[in-house]
């Protein structure tokens, strides 16, 4: 499940890009109350970004100050150029960014409160500064300390558990497991903890720490966040990126270049055996860092691969399972990416549909299925040079285009709600010759996505599960009448050739079986993880519920964060208020005003 944000190709109003530089600073007064962290909520229109002020006394009266953008890529360190406070008034500049705040300090000096302006626009934006009460907590064998993160929700505890990194020998190289711990806020929890189970494969659980759904879903249970092994910081095998927010090239040349893949992996090879990062000893993980917290029983959470991995925890530790929610439904048959030729057709498909039952997106779009396929055709004689704007750095940058790159955007684009909304849009101003805000478009959410994923990680569970049991006759069947075609599966095996994996038994696809309470919740918007990869597997699932969002895609919905909570508080599927789900609705089509 990804949460992301569309920058100023989409927005009305722009929001900070990750330009990050050296630091200047302007002489102050009356600065000593005001060093130190202050955080902060930007609104803009349904998206919310965490930043946070970092102030620190330069000495000779001075300050000087960064900005974290907690969700954005590379958001971190970003310029201020000029931070002065005099009079109880804070003031700084971003300059590359347009960005100008103005704040006032609270008689108690715990917050500032005043307006962010970007450009044109004006928010209100209020810091508070961060105090962070250090603990020790004894969990079971686990030793646990507060965060230090002030980006955290308060109580927030940090720690590592070692595992070996051969579970099978016991012998050999460790890996420190990262735990991040939320404690549940009722006074009087419930003995059993949840364990949320990120995305990718590849995603880091500590990250989502911080999101809103986490506050429903801790309200009774303590939360658990273990980045599995490969991820984020535990021993995360990441392969550099093959673009940057300075540099959008890389993320439209050639898809998963098999020269990178090697380099990847010999330098990857030198901390880590390959092999021994898939999915069943991830879990088995897990379930010992269960044990040593003194959880008797876990409520599973994972959406997209996290999905994967909570249906594998299932199989393998049924008896310590108290509850199984899953959205976005990759069930270990599912053998990605083949689902994505059907996925992504069939969700622009009702793309099509939705948008010619609507009379405004009708009327601007008459004639959008041709529009379609007059963009797709241009790349029939092979890559295709677009200028396109780069939101990070305000320039123009001319991007050659493969066609495999551009379909697997659009796939990406079509996660994201408020993208998918802008699509008919940006396919009008495509076959009227200009692809330029689709690429900058899809830049946004293609650069988003590849930064929460450890791609050495995510090889080695798509090589030894995936991949390996794919047929010819499976792609034939897959790509049929899509115009995505093979874009994401034959660069992903040709990418396995390359890696040092180990093919799992053929039994790892077989269906999980249990009578363990379980959610299935899937978006037939969806160009991942449709509905009908995850509806054979329900009838295995005895006390499962089966739940499709009409309007749904690949992201999460406060109503679902609603349904999952009172799911595991309830610990059953029956007598669930499930009519939220049915008012979820596409975000207005994006159109050009006349």
């Amino acid at each position: 499940m990804y949460k992301l944000f569309i920058l100023a190709t989409l927005s009305t109003c722009a929001l900070l890009g990750p330009l990050a530089g050296p630091l200047s600073a302007q002489t102050a007064t009356q600065n000593k109350s005001v060093a130190g962290t202050w955080l902060g909520v930007l609104s803009i229109g349904g998206a919310k970004l965490r930043l946070v002020l970092h102030v620190e006394d330069a000495g000779s009266g001075a300050l000087k100050a960064t900005v974290d953008s907690v969700d954005q890529p590379n958001g971190n360190n970003l310029q201020v150029d000029t931070i002065t406070y005099k009079d109880n008034a804070l003031h700084f500049e971003m300059k590359a960014l347009t960005i100008v705040y103005d704040g006032v300090l609270s008689k108690d000096e715990t917050e500032f409160v005043g307006t962010f302006k970007q450009g044109t626009g004006s928010i209100p934006l209020t810091f508070r500064k961060r105090t962070i009460q250090t603990a020790v907590v004894q969990r079971g064998r686990v030793t646990l300390k507060s965060c230090e993160s002030p980006t955290l929700p308060d109580g927030a505890l940090c720690g590592t558990y070692d595992v070996f990194e051969d579970r099978q020998a016991r012998s050999g190289r460790k890996i420190a497991l990262n735990i991040l711990l939320l404690p549940a806020t009722n006074s009087k929890p419930a003995p059993d903890a949840l364990f949320y189970l990120a995305g990718g494969p590849g995603g880091a659980a500590t990250a989502y720490a911080g999101d809103k759904f986490m506050v429903s879903l801790r309200r009774n249970r303590d939360v658990v966040l273990v980045d599995q092994r490969g991820t984020g910081r535990s021993n995360q095998l990441d392969c550099p990126s093959p673009g940057s927010p300075q540099d959008m090239r890389g993320y439209f040349g050639e898809v998963m270049a098999p020269e990178r893949i090697r380099a990847c992996r010999t330098a990857l090879e030198k901390i880590a055996d390959l092999k021994l990062y898939t999915t069943s000893i991830g879990m088995d993980d897990l379930d010992e860092v269960r044990a040593a917290l003194g959880y008797e029983r876990i409520d599973v959470y994972g959406g997209s691969y996290g999905s994967t991995a909570a249906l594998v925890y299932l199989r393998q530790h049924a008896d310590h399972t108290r509850t199984v929610a899953v959205f976005g439904v990759a069930p270990p048959s599912a053998k990605l990416p083949l689902s994505f030729a059907k996925g992504t057709q069939d969700s622009m498909d009702r793309m099509f549909a939705d948008c010619a039952a609507d009379q405004a997106c009708n009327a601007a779009f008459p004639n959008l299925k041709e529009e379609f396929k007059k963009v797709i055709a241009m790349f029939d004689a092979g890559p295709v040079e677009v200028s396109a704007p780069n939101v990070y750095t305000g320039e123009t940058q001319k991007v050659t285009v493969t066609r495999d790159a551009f379909v697997d955007s659009i796939r990406q684009l079509l996660y994201v709600p408020e993208a998918a909304a802008a699509l008919p849009l940006l396919i009008h101003l495509g076959a009227s010759g200009n692809l330029g805000p689709m690429i900058g478009t899809a830049f946004q959410v293609v650069s988003q996505i590849d930064a929460k994923i450890a791609r050495g990680m995510s090889f080695s569970v798509l090589c030894s599960e995936d991949t390996p049991f794919i047929t010819e006759d499976d792609l034939k069947k897959a790509n049929a009448n899509s115009f995505y075609g093979d874009a994401r599966t034959r660069p992903t095996i040709r990418a396995c050739a390359e890696w040092n994996a180990v093919k799992v038994p053929a039994t790892f696809l077989d269906p999980v079986k249990s009578d363990v309470p379980v959610l299935l919740i899937n978006g037939e918007l969806d160009p991942v993880t449709p509905p009908w990869v995850s509806e054979p597997i329900a009838k295995y699932l005895t006390r499962s519920k089966l739940v499709t969002i009409k309007n749904g895609t690949h992201t999460g919905y406060p109503c679902i964060d609603s349904l999952v909570a009172d799911f595991i508080d309830k610990g059953t599927t029956e007598g669930l208020d499930y009519s939220c789900v049915d008012k979820i609705t596409r975000p207005a089509w994006t159109i050009p005003s006349k």
